[in-house]
């Protein structure tokens, strides 16, 4: 079961949430389903075979080991994240001190080779990780002996066990694996995790796919000493898979009771047409036939304390349909003690083809949208950690759904000026530029007990066009460090272009809870990448039409009308005042002479039934 303490911890530190009224997660056999758990689970994985994520080289030093894993939880946590769930075991190897296998070359360059100092990775996971109120998920590979076949083979430690024990490791495709129906290689797997549960404060154990690699297995020597009254090889070999998922779990929870074990198969189990319990998809790969993983009697016997499947396909795929499989597994997990957590292909977002599914990072909100309204849904793993470090879109997107209250509010207590002019003119009909609008924005910024947030520190957001000692370099620093701004899919963020209606609105909406809205604008359809927060602009009452009713969200935004958005988001009312605006190029006639002076006069004020009074 998970450990809802660091759960709780992680709400407070990471999303700014009020814990009170929360329903804590249990893991009860009856009655799970019934209320939707405000504690979800979001987690993301972190890859280190090949040292995809982590670590950034391959080194003994611990410095860099740190900062890497440094780095990696910060941004975890800075999105909203609970938990990480990092492969410490790549392949038959370590990043960990084992008595089961050497240290992996993934980590330190060479196989066998320690980290200096006596450095232990997993440990310095684990404790930073709790730190920041994350929980910690020890991810391991069962089966997998090798990915580079028979040289990476060769080269193994003498002591490695698929050299003490070659009769284990079978030869697929080029690979090698230890053979899961030989009853030592499945009690060996079994006490190197209870190794890891035993020797490290680890929040959970999780295993991925890799069960058999496939059906032309070379295991028939295996299954004429082990397969007894099994008449067909594959029920056999689901048997031998079922065996040790069964009794992992018994052996590493009776070491610890609150560890939570959990896997990730493949997202389909079965195809409806090959078994009448399986999803309503088509061609694809099951992974009941493909690695005799048979997921959803794991499920079923409550074996395990989560399942998360892959689900790596859109909306409305043809054959494989996100929604379809998601319900699918809700359907599998209702009225039992698991929980379902949904592995999302966040590889696939921000592809740069605008007929793409996945352009941008709409595919990904519709998903987790989805996601919300399927009570047995409890949290989602997102794949893998580069995609999102990469993808300041897919960041800021969970900052906001993830963190759902901001951790940033505008100022509407202190009514000072927040634009001013030049050479005594306001320009009101000129565009403001993305660079003008994330300063404006800045400076407005209060945290959530209205203390002002923005000081000066040097930086460029990540950005290839933002140079440190660029005047707007600060703020759009803070700006997206804060998630109110994000940049395009090339890196850039164009600061001294005009920034567009939806733009604004969207940079406006980052301070706000965006729920519900809705809008009549026949400009902005419901696949546009701002429209939810359009709809929710346009419900507050901050925007609205032209005379033909469209919004035109592509139109650059004005001076004039850039203020107009910000005194309605701030609740700042323009009445009528007898003030002189210091502008020569807005007189008392311009239609928003008014909002002009109510954004660029500092004044004192009260509000009545009325509305607001200067004082």
């Amino acid at each position: 079961m998970t450990k809802v303490w660091k759960i709780v911890v992680a709400m407070v530190l990471v999303c700014g949430l009020a814990l009170a009224g929360m329903t804590i997660r249990t893991q009860t056999s009856a009655g799970k389903d019934e209320v939707k758990d405000p504690n979800q689970f979001r987690a993301v994985w972190v890859s280190t075979v090949y040292r995809l994520d982590y670590p950034s080289k391959a080194t003994t030093d611990p410095a860099v080991l740190k900062a890497d894993a440094d780095r990696t939880l910060q941004t975890c946590a800075d999105m909203g994240m609970t938990a990480v769930i990092v492969q410490v075991r790549p392949s038959a190897d370590a990043l960990y001190p084992s008595s089961y296998y050497p240290w992996s070359a993934d980590l330190t360059g060479r196989q066998g080779q320690a980290p200096a100092d006596g450095f232990d990775p997993l440990a310095y996971w684990v404790e930073g990780a709790h730190k920041l109120g994350l929980e910690l998920h020890a991810w391991i590979n069962p089966f997998r002996v090798t990915k580079g076949g028979q040289s990476e083979y060769d080269s193994l430690t003498a002591d490695h066990p698929a050299k003490v024990h070659p009769d284990w490791v079978v030869e697929y495709d080029g690979k090698f694996y230890f053979d899961p129906g030989l009853p030592e290689v499945r009690e060996y797997i079994i006490q190197s995790a209870e190794e890891l549960a035993r020797n490290y404060d680890i929040d959970g154990i999780h295993l991925d796919d890799y069960f058999y690699p496939g059906t032309n297995f070379d295991d028939a020597d295996t299954y004429a000493q082990y397969g007894g009254s099994f008449s067909d090889i594959g029920d056999w070999r689901r048997d031998n898979v079922n065996q040790l998922v069964k009794e992992l779990g018994e052996r590493v929870h009776a070491i610890d009771p609150d560890l939570s074990y959990g896997i990730s198969p493949s997202g389909v189990w079965a195809d409806r047409s090959s078994q009448s319990q399986g999803s309503n998809t088509t061609g694809g790969y099951e992974s009941y036939y493909a690695s005799y993983a048979d997921s959803r009697k794991w499920v079923k016997e409550e074996w395990i304390d989560y399942i998360c499947p892959q689900v790596y396909w859109y909306i409305g795929h043809p054959s494989m349909d996100y929604e379809t499989i998601v319900k699918w597994w809700a359907d599998v997990v209702k009225g039992t003690g698991v929980s379902l957590y949904i592995g999302m292909a966040d590889y696939q977002a921000g592809n740069s083809d605008p007929s793409s599914p996945w352009y941008g990072v709409e595919a990904v909100r519709q998903q987790l949208e989805l996601n919300e309204t399927i009570p047995q849904v409890d949290g989602e793993v997102h794949f893998r950690y580069q995609f999102l470090a990469q993808n300041q879109e897919l960041q800021a997107l969970y900052r906001e759904f993830y963190a759902k209250e901001p951790e940033v509010a505008l100022n509407t207590a202190d009514h000072t000026a927040y634009i001013q002019g030049s050479g005594g003119r306001f320009h009101p009909d000129s565009s403001l530029t993305r660079g003008e609008a994330v300063t404006m924005l800045t400076r407005l910024t209060v945290d959530r007990n209205g203390k002002p947030l923005y000081s000066y520190e040097e930086g460029n957001g990540g950005f290839s066009d933002v140079s440190p000692g660029d005047w707007y370099s600060s703020y759009v620093h803070f700006a997206q460090k804060h998630g109110i701004v994000q940049g395009y899919a090339d890196g850039t963020f164009r600061p001294t272009q005009p920034v567009r209606r939806a733009e604004l609105v969207k940079m406006v909406c980052a301070f706000f809870s965006v729920t519900g809205g809705s809008h009549g604008f026949p400009d902005v359809p419901a696949s546009y990448w701002a429209a939810r927060e359009i709809a929710f602009a346009a419900s507050q009452g901050w925007i609205s039409g032209g005379s033909d009713g469209t919004f035109q969200p592509g139109r650059n935004v004005t001076r004039a009308e850039a203020v107009k958005i910000l005194n309605r988001a701030m609740d700042r009312r323009a009445g009528e005042r007898e003030t002189q605006l210091p502008f020569i190029d807005v007189p008392r006639t311009h239609w928003a002479y008014h909002e002009i002076m109510e954004a660029s006069v500092t004044h004192d004020y009260e509000k009545n039934s009325q509305g607001e009074v200067w004082l």
